[in-house]
């Protein structure tokens, strides 16, 4: 059976995505998100072994130091996004989803096997931080540009109903790749001696995660999509442009807080239990295996329910006021009784209102511009707002502790920011009821 929600392009002789057989749609949408997946897959495993990279990589007397040194250069990756946003966002608009998705995902494995390959300070000396940042930012360009064409395709394929349920899949992969680098990295700590892991047992999950790409270009390469259509009016002459600007900045600061608690939530939480809990690391991994698997189960069924009632409230607005609201208990609770089940309540508890408030978000923000600029739009703001506060957050959370001795400044830091984001996603209009272009 076939769904025929849009019509056949008959001047090109290619059919509308929405004709395509559900098999065919549910095969683009994984190529569409494992991109996604391969990046954050790279992000959990980098974050999991922050330690261990800090002290390859960034050896000083001070094991702290280390880390904030590792977390720097993983900020850094982030300085290439908003270029590689506007440049193969644009791109993704004007030449095709297709090539756009194929190239992002090439580069960010290239980037991802030069970090696994890499060798250490005590080898090279300090060529193997300048390798590890080269590796960083070149995976920086490439996911500029991977969230816009990838959000579009999930929100184009497939017809007008259930874009909120597909787009939702984009944030849900992000919890199957922190599940799969959290548990990777969770076996591999009981699975290899403490000795073996800082010596090249790190190495393996960047290794594997190369993998990932030949699938993902092999799947990409097979996307049809209908041709890029020329504008019917000049960005300048649209009486919409404005509408647009205004929508663009509505996205920065709405992910603001989205990222701020994705980052510290699935990628800082490991080392925050190591660090400031006194927790073992091999249990301390089990916090990341939590969050993950919350987001995972529950993005796709929030994102359903926003179909049905709606993106921006109740939704989106309820969840992001719940997070706000629980954020300082669920801290105080973890810091008061550090033990691994008032971690694992604490995170849990916080997951479920992120995702409440952040799947709908992901099919509200790209449904609020047109086809021919939605992945530009998408990709510019998205990188903009993750190099800010995305990247930075597991730098500025342990930064914050360090200089107010605080170690509930986390959770400070992730309230002002989600505030904002809510402030900012009850801006938009409604748009789940409303028929795309």
């Amino acid at each position: 059976m076939t769904t025929a929600t849009q019509t056949l392009d008959r001047a090109a002789g290619v059919a509308s995505v929405s004709e395509m057989p559900a098999a065919a749609q549910r095969k683009i949408v994984f190529a569409a998100v494992i991109g996604n997946l391969l990046e954050f897959f790279d992000f959990t495993v980098y974050s999991y072994f922050a330690l261990t990279i800090g002290r390859q990589f960034f050896p000083a007397d001070d094991p702290i130091t280390s880390s904030l040194l590792a977390f720097a250069v993983f900020a850094v990756g982030f300085i290439m996004r908003p270029l590689g946003g506007i440049v193969l966002g644009r791109y993704a608009d004007r030449a095709g989803r297709k090539p756009a998705l194929t190239l992002t995902i090439g580069l960010m494995a290239i980037g991802s096997a030069a970090i696994g390959l890499a060798p250490t300070y005590a080898q090279i000396g300090l060529a193997a931080p300048v390798l590890i940042v080269a590796a960083r930012l070149l995976q920086g360009f490439a996911q500029g540009g991977e969230f816009g064409a990838a959000t579009a395709t999930l929100l184009e394929t497939g017809g007008q109903k259930g874009r909120g349920f597909r787009a939702s899949w984009q944030l849900a992969s992000q919890g199957a790749a922190a599940l799969m680098g959290s548990g990777l990295a969770a076996s591999l700590g009981f699975l290899l001696s403490d000795e073996t892991m800082h010596s090249w047992g790190w190495r393996i999950p960047f290794l594997l995660g190369t993998l990932i790409a030949p699938v993902g270009i092999y799947l990409r390469r097979h996307i049809q999509e209908e041709p890029p259509k020329a504008k019917a009016v000049a960005a300048k002459d649209d009486p919409k442009r404005g509408l647009y600007v205004r929508n663009w900045f509505l996205v920065i600061f709405s992910i603001m807080g989205m990222s701020v608690s994705t980052y510290v939530m699935m990628y800082y939480m490991p080392t925050y239990c190591i660090q400031y809990l006194g927790l073992p690391p091999k249990m301390s991994m089990l916090a990341g295996v939590a969050a993950s698997t919350i987001s995972l189960v529950m993005c796709p069924i929030y994102g359903a329910w926003s179909d049905k009632m709606g993106r921006r409230k109740p939704l989106t607005i309820i969840g992001r006021v719940l997070l706000i609201v629980l954020l300082y208990p669920a801290f105080w609770i973890m810091t008061h009784y550090p033990s691994l089940p008032a971690v694992l309540t604490a995170l849990i508890v916080l997951m479920f209102c992120y995702t409440m408030g952040s799947a709908p978000a992901y099919a509200l923000m790209p449904e609020s511009f047109p086809k021919h600029l939605r992945a530009g739009y998408m990709s510019s703001a998205y990188a903009i707002a993750v190099s800010a506060f995305g990247g930075t957050a597991q730098l500025v959370a342990g930064w914050l502790i360090r200089v107010t001795g605080n170690k509930m400044a986390p959770a400070w830091y992730m309230i002002v920011c989600v505030l904002i984001s809510l402030i900012a996603v009850s801006m938009f209009e409604e748009t789940g009821n409303k028929t795309l272009d």
